[in-house]
Order: C-alpha cells, then sequence, then structure tokens
C-alpha cells in the first residue's frame, strides 16, 4: 500500500557503502547547534520591520520609500539565503557508524564538503570532551578518535549523546576483531 510518508523511510544506505556493510548509527550534529542561528534569524527578521514602524511617519520616508523597500527585500533575500545555509549544513554534516568503518561527512559549504572515514581495526582511543554548560545540560560534546591510518585524529564537533555513541564505537570495534 502506498503511503504518503514512504520518503521518510531509508534504505539505510549512503554513498560508497560496502556491499556487507550494515549502519548502525547515523548522527547529526546536536539540535542546539541550529537552535542559536535560528534564533539570531529571528532577530534579524523584526529588526527591519521594527525600524519601519519608526520612520514611517517621518515626512522624508516617502522621498526614500522605494529606496527602503529596495533595500528591504535584498535584507530578506541575503537572511534567507544565511538560514538556509544553515539549514544546509546542519543536515548534511553527519557522522555514520557501520559495522566496519566509521564515517564523517562535513559539508563546508554550498559546494565544499569533507568525507574523512576510518575502519574500526584502525582505531586505538576514543575520547569524549563536553564543553560549557549547555554541552553539559542538553548533553552534547565533541568526540575525538586517535587512530593508526593516515588521518591520525578524528574530532566529530557538537554530536548529541556522545557517550552512547563511544559505546557503539568501542562494542563494534570488538566485535569486528573478536
Amino acid at each position: 500500500m502506498f503511503s504518503f510518508f514512504n520518503f521518510l523511510k531509508t534504505k539505510n544506505t549512503f554513498e560508497g557503502k560496502l556491499p556487507k556493510e550494515k549502519t548502525l548509527l547515523l548522527k547529526r550534529r546536536h539540535w542546539f547547534v541550529i537552535f542559536l542561528p535560528s534564533l539570531i534569524f529571528i532577530f534579524f527578521l523584526l529588526l527591519p520591520i521594527f525600524g519601519y514602524f519608526l520612520i514611517r511617519n517621518f515626512s522624508w520616508f516617502e522621498k526614500i520609500s522605494s529606496l527602503f523597500w529596495f533595500g528591504f527585500f535584498l535584507y530578506f533575500l541575503f537572511l534567507w539565503i544565511s538560514l538556509g545555509y544553515a539549514l544546509m549544513r546542519y543536515f548534511l554534516t553527519v557522522i555514520i557508524v557501520t559495522n566496519e568503518r566509521v564515517i564523517n561527512i562535513e559539508t563546508k559549504g554550498f559546494f565544499k564538503y569533507e568525507r574523512a572515514e576510518t575502519q574500526l581495526k584502525n582505531i586505538q582511543d576514543v575520547a569524549i570532551k563536553i564543553y560549557g554548560i549547555f554541552g553539559t545540560i542538553l548533553n552534547f560534546g565533541n568526540l575525538e578518535i586517535q587512530t593508526a591510518g593516515k588521518k591520525v585524529k578524528f574530532i566529530f564537533t557538537q554530536l548529541p549523546d556522545p557517550e552512547k555513541i563511544k559505546k557503539i564505537i568501542m562494542t563494534q570495534k570488538i566485535v569486528s576483531n573478536g
């Protein structure tokens, strides 16, 4: 039966997935990472609206109103592009843990991303660093993986529940080596 929400179901697949590889975990950064830019966006969204109500009754406003509205719409265009950029970076930056490797895909810009991966067998140490009051209260932080591969250290920033992710990685490392 067709369901409207079929597009939300995942097959746990990604580009470069190996044939016998199983996805154990796919995580984005913590929601608080996008919450703060959203609050800033709302503040800057309301700023020119308040400005309009302050200057609309001045006699000189009629003379420059078309220039004001042009600037107003350019300002909103810039805001929407900035919000779209922040959302794109949030949703396209992920950590993937499989039964064979750990993959970090980090979006750096509109047309730039970095992908780094390490085999579970190359992992030597996994450390967690939680900074600040918000990280402690909301349980998010950085995960640092020390490896014996080409790239010596992998740093995954602002992940939710980093202790759980560490446990999954270390458990899977033991299972794959055993």
